[in-house]
């Protein structure tokens, strides 16, 4: 087999498991960026014109709900999440969970489109309440936890690593919120599905998106490297299946006698046939087109860099 074909199908594998082993946070903020936000009126109408079971649409309205509960502050709530992470390598690990949930739709005067509240993991995108502080101050606060194994770790840690950073965050929706919503609606309902999160944010999708991109310090250069992969890959391939394509024909040409033999050109001008009698010349011709978008690439990377450290 052309070792161009070889080398592109493996960046072009190569590209898109990068791109798909970016986080929910991530495919959120891809998600809300590409779709364009209708009612749930036209996201009725648009699912039965398509007459996909399925389609991944985003909505926009009201929250709405039969029933409420309320929180410390007495705001009428529909969804409450309460997270502990511990400081872990660099990183944050979640080690107690606690929720509470009501059903609620996104609503407009005509028609509503219930939430799945079940699928709703790291696709709510709200302003967050965080408490930071030391995992001796959590383990003092002598906290519930939903799980027991949770209380006995922050023991733990607390008597031997009593200064390690530890996190409490609270995300809630209220009934009082508009919100905008992504998913994929079944039977009147959003939820998530083939690969795709359930979204849901209470904030402008502007905001939700600074959120999101806040968040995404050093994702970029996963995001960039995937793109460059896929495009060198691409180009690698497309040259290779043009090689194995004009491979046959050469050799009828090379094997036909001809009575003035033709000095085979060894410049890459495709005007004297340099890219069709090599390699050489066809890698020139796959470099000319890579360099300008890995270069492009790079000058993306760099500013975004750049411009956060400002910042």
């Amino acid at each position: 087999m052309n070792p161009l074909i070889v080398v592109g199908v493996l960046l072009v594998a190569f590209g898109l498991l990068l791109s798909r082993r970016a986080d929910e946070r991530t495919r959120a903020g891809q998600l809300l960026a590409g779709l364009s936000p209708v009612t749930p009126t036209e996201a009725l109408r648009l699912a039965a014109l398509r007459g996909d079971p399925s389609p991944y649409l985003a909505i926009k309205g009201s929250i709405d709900a039969a029933e409420i509960f309320e929180d410390e502050n007495h705001r009428p709530l529909v969804y409450r999440r309460e997270r502990v992470s511990i400081a872990d390598e660099g990183g944050w690990r979640v080690i107690d969970t606690a929720e509470r949930s009501l059903p609620f739709v996104v609503s407009d005067p005509s028609s509503s489109i219930s939430i799945a509240t079940a699928d709703l993991a790291d696709g709510l995108v709200v302003v967050e309440r965080r408490w930071e502080g030391s995992v001796a101050e959590l383990h003092a606060a002598a906290r519930e936890y939903q799980q027991a194994e949770a209380a006995s770790l922050v023991a733990a840690i607390a008597a031997r690593d009593p200064s390690r950073a530890a996190r409490v965050s609270l995300e809630q929706i209220s009934s009082l919120d508009r919100a905008t919503a992504a998913g994929h609606l079944v039977d009147g309902e959003l939820r998530a599905g083939a690969g795709r999160p359930l979204v849901v944010t209470t904030l402008e999708r502007a905001e939700a998106l600074r959120l999101l991109g806040s968040e995404g310090r050093g994702r970029l250069a996963s995001s960039t490297a995937a793109l460059a992969a896929l495009a060198l890959g691409l180009l690698l391939l497309l040259g290779g299946i043009v090689m194995a394509l004009a491979a046959p024909a050469l050799g009828a040409d090379a094997a036909s006698p001809s009575p003035t033999p033709t000095p085979t050109p060894e410049s890459g001008d495709a005007r004297n046939g340099g890219v069709g009698v090599g390699p050489g010349g066809l890698l020139g011709l796959v470099a000319m087109f890579a360099l300008p978008l890995l270069f492009a690439a790079a000058i993306v990377l760099v500013t975004r860099l750049a411009t956060r450290s400002r910042r």
